[in-house]
Protein backbone atom coordinates (compact mmCIF):
# COMPACT_ATOMS: atom_id res chain seq x y z
CA UNK A 1 0.00 0.00 0.00
CA UNK A 2 1.37 3.43 -0.91
CA UNK A 3 1.37 5.77 2.05
CA UNK A 4 2.46 8.94 0.27
CA UNK A 5 5.47 9.15 2.58
CA UNK A 6 8.94 8.11 1.50
CA UNK A 7 10.38 5.85 4.19
CA UNK A 8 13.86 4.53 4.78
CA UNK A 9 12.52 1.53 6.68
CA UNK A 10 10.08 -1.24 5.77
CA UNK A 11 6.39 -0.63 6.18
CA UNK A 12 4.35 -3.79 6.40
CA UNK A 13 0.76 -4.49 7.33
CA UNK A 14 0.10 -7.30 9.79
CA UNK A 15 -1.53 -10.17 7.91
CA UNK A 16 -4.62 -10.00 10.13
CA UNK A 17 -5.35 -6.45 8.93
CA UNK A 18 -4.60 -6.81 5.19
CA UNK A 19 -8.17 -7.39 4.01
CA UNK A 20 -9.65 -4.68 6.22
CA UNK A 21 -7.07 -2.11 5.13
CA UNK A 22 -7.51 -3.06 1.49
CA UNK A 23 -11.27 -2.48 1.75
CA UNK A 24 -10.78 0.85 3.52
CA UNK A 25 -8.18 1.94 0.95
CA UNK A 26 -10.65 1.20 -1.85
CA UNK A 27 -13.30 3.28 -0.07
CA UNK A 28 -10.84 6.16 0.38
CA UNK A 29 -10.02 6.15 -3.34
CA UNK A 30 -7.58 8.97 -4.04
CA UNK A 31 -8.25 10.54 -0.64
CA UNK A 32 -6.31 9.93 2.55
CA UNK A 33 -7.13 6.78 4.47
CA UNK A 34 -5.80 8.13 7.76
CA UNK A 35 -7.12 11.53 8.87
CA UNK A 36 -9.00 12.05 5.57
CA UNK A 37 -9.79 15.74 6.24
CA UNK A 38 -6.15 16.79 6.34
CA UNK A 39 -4.98 19.16 3.64
CA UNK A 40 -1.31 18.21 3.31
CA UNK A 41 0.32 14.93 2.31
CA UNK A 42 2.73 14.86 5.23
CA UNK A 43 1.74 16.45 8.51
CA UNK A 44 4.09 16.68 11.48
CA UNK A 45 2.78 14.70 14.46
CA UNK A 46 0.08 13.13 12.28
CA UNK A 47 -0.30 10.06 14.50
CA UNK A 48 0.18 11.79 17.84
CA UNK A 49 -2.35 14.49 17.03
CA UNK A 50 -4.97 11.86 16.15
CA UNK A 51 -5.17 10.82 19.80
CA UNK A 52 -5.86 14.42 20.81
CA UNK A 53 -8.89 14.52 18.52
CA UNK A 54 -10.26 11.12 19.55
CA UNK A 55 -10.79 11.01 23.29
CA UNK A 56 -12.07 7.75 24.80
CA UNK A 57 -15.25 7.74 26.91
CA UNK A 58 -15.00 8.57 30.61
CA UNK A 59 -13.16 6.00 32.68
CA UNK A 60 -10.92 4.80 29.86
CA UNK A 61 -7.28 5.88 29.60
CA UNK A 62 -6.17 8.36 26.93
CA UNK A 63 -4.67 6.88 23.79
CA UNK A 64 -0.93 7.47 23.60
CA UNK A 65 0.90 7.09 20.28
CA UNK A 66 4.13 6.42 22.18
CA UNK A 67 2.59 3.63 24.23
CA UNK A 68 0.98 2.11 21.13
CA UNK A 69 4.39 2.11 19.41
CA UNK A 70 6.06 0.56 22.47
CA UNK A 71 3.41 -2.19 22.57
CA UNK A 72 3.97 -2.91 18.88
CA UNK A 73 7.74 -3.12 19.41
CA UNK A 74 7.43 -5.42 22.44
CA UNK A 75 5.02 -7.72 20.60
CA UNK A 76 7.46 -8.00 17.68
CA UNK A 77 10.33 -8.71 20.08
CA UNK A 78 8.27 -11.44 21.76
CA UNK A 79 7.93 -13.31 18.44
CA UNK A 80 11.67 -13.88 18.25
CA UNK A 81 11.97 -11.73 15.12
CA UNK A 82 15.47 -10.36 14.61
CA UNK A 83 16.12 -7.17 16.54
CA UNK A 84 17.88 -5.56 13.58
CA UNK A 85 14.71 -5.88 11.50
CA UNK A 86 12.50 -4.62 14.33
CA UNK A 87 14.75 -1.59 14.86
CA UNK A 88 14.74 -0.84 11.13
CA UNK A 89 10.94 -1.11 10.91
CA UNK A 90 10.56 1.14 13.96
CA UNK A 91 12.93 3.73 12.51
CA UNK A 92 15.45 3.29 15.32
CA UNK A 93 19.17 3.93 14.83
CA UNK A 94 20.16 0.40 15.86
CA UNK A 95 19.01 -2.76 17.61
CA UNK A 96 20.70 -1.43 20.75
CA UNK A 97 17.82 1.05 21.00
CA UNK A 98 15.51 -1.87 21.80
CA UNK A 99 17.21 -2.56 25.14
CA UNK A 100 14.77 -0.29 26.98
CA UNK A 101 11.88 -2.54 25.90
CA UNK A 102 13.50 -5.89 26.75
CA UNK A 103 12.23 -6.09 30.34
CA UNK A 104 8.65 -6.05 28.99
CA UNK A 105 9.23 -9.04 26.68
CA UNK A 106 8.00 -12.31 28.19
CA UNK A 107 10.50 -15.20 28.12
CA UNK A 108 10.11 -17.72 25.32
CA UNK A 109 8.61 -21.07 26.20
CA UNK A 110 10.92 -24.06 25.82
CA UNK A 111 9.32 -25.35 22.59
CA UNK A 112 9.57 -21.99 20.83
CA UNK A 113 13.14 -21.47 22.04
CA UNK A 114 14.15 -24.92 20.77
CA UNK A 115 12.45 -24.32 17.38
CA UNK A 116 14.20 -20.98 16.94
CA UNK A 117 17.58 -22.37 17.97
CA UNK A 118 17.31 -25.39 15.69
CA UNK A 119 16.38 -23.37 12.62
CA UNK A 120 14.82 -24.82 9.52
CA UNK A 121 16.13 -27.62 7.34
CA UNK A 122 17.82 -26.61 4.09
Amino acid sequence: MHTGVIREHPLAVHAGWEETLEELACQAGSGYLFRPRRTVEYAKNLIGSWSLLHRPPDGLPKVSAGRLRATWIVRLMATGLGHDLIAKAAGLASAASLARYQHHVPPLDDDTAARLLRGSRP
